[in-house]
């Protein structure tokens, strides 16, 4: 008799929605030059569309992404981004805050705030699963002077490795062998102060600050702030190589607190920076802030992703 009931019950059940509806307006972003996309992906993603039921589809080469593009964006039901995480960063920093959810399909290197959003399924998988039974949340944001950034951004004199990458990307040695020496010239020099809401004013040697998508979600109600007090080479190569797995955390040179606001400033100036990967200077002082409120994105339960 119970299992009747429970069958009957069942059956009464009415069938999720789609999270998209069928004949849905696709606003499309592709980009070829990402680092695990290919120029026949796009018919690969055009059939994917089709297949999903997609009405009207608007494919628009990611390069030109721009502040007018978005200011249509309403016109459209879904923005659909297959590119890098410097794709990823751009359709979310440039999306309405009330216009439709974006999916961000990993096609990149890293994939970091797709894996947030999807976990591991390849785009193909990540893009139906989205479409049918994605879930739309908020994207949140960190702010550094206002600038967004919606992964992680670092703070110091370490932070001039990222210059020693892009010259080995680029094929330049040299060039490379002299930015990594002024890159460990301007470290260790402790010159940055930094703080956590209203404390106090402390010595450090790099900050990092970290978004819920640095760790593999999106969920969550303030910032982590971490600091580096690497005093010599030895701590910064030892936490370089932890840093490889979560074992850093538990490095002696690191303090882990969270924040939804923190303040940095340094005494010769300049305050480098990275911003999501990216390169960025500040003078004199920077003030960030946890943003709740980013973008909407189509996001999966943990236990569909």
């Amino acid at each position: 008799m119970e299992q009747v009931s429970e069958t009957m019950a069942q059956a009464a059940a009415p069938e999720r929605a789609r999270a998209i509806g069928s004949g849905a307006k696709a606003l499309v972003f592709f980009n070829e030059k990402a680092g695990s996309v290919t120029a026949a992906d796009r018919e690969k993603l055009v059939a994917a569309l089709a297949t999903a039921d997609i009405g009207q589809v608007a494919m628009i080469d990611a390069e030109k992404i721009s502040r007018k593009l978005f200011a249509r964006a309403k016109e459209f039901d879904v923005i659909i981004v297959l590119g890098g995480d410097g794709t990823a960063r751009a359709a979310a920093e440039l999306a309405p805050r009330n216009g439709p959810p974006l999916i961000l399909l990993p096609g990149g290197t890293l994939n970091i705030l797709p894996r947030a959003l999807y976990g591991e399924l390849p785009w193909p998988e990540a893009l139906a699963a989205a479409l049918e039974h994605g879930v739309i949340k908020k994207l949140p944001v960190g702010r550094a002077n206002d600038e967004p950034f919606y992964v992680a951004a670092l703070f110091g004199g370490t932070t001039q490795l990222v210059h020693v990458r892009e010259a080995v990307r680029e094929g330049k040695p040299l060039t490379a062998w002299r930015r990594l020496r002024i890159a460990f010239k301007r470290s260790f020099t402790r010159d940055l102060r930094a703080r956590t809401g209203r404390g106090a004013m402390q010595k450090m040697e790099a900050i990092g600050v970290l978004l819920p998508s640095f760790s593999g979600g999106i969920e969550a109600d303030d910032l982590e702030w971490v600091r580096l007090d690497a005093r010599h080479l030895l701590d910064f190569a030892r936490v370089s190589i932890r840093a490889l797995t979560t074992s850093w955390r538990n490095d002696s040179a690191i303090e882990i607190s969270r924040c939804k606001s923190g303040d940095i400033d340094a005494k010769l100036g300049y305050i480098h920076a990275t911003l999501d990967g990216e390169p960025r200077r500040f003078y004199s002082r920077v003030h960030i802030k946890y943003d709740p409120n980013g973008p909407r994105v189509l996001a999966l339960e943990p236990e569909a992703a």
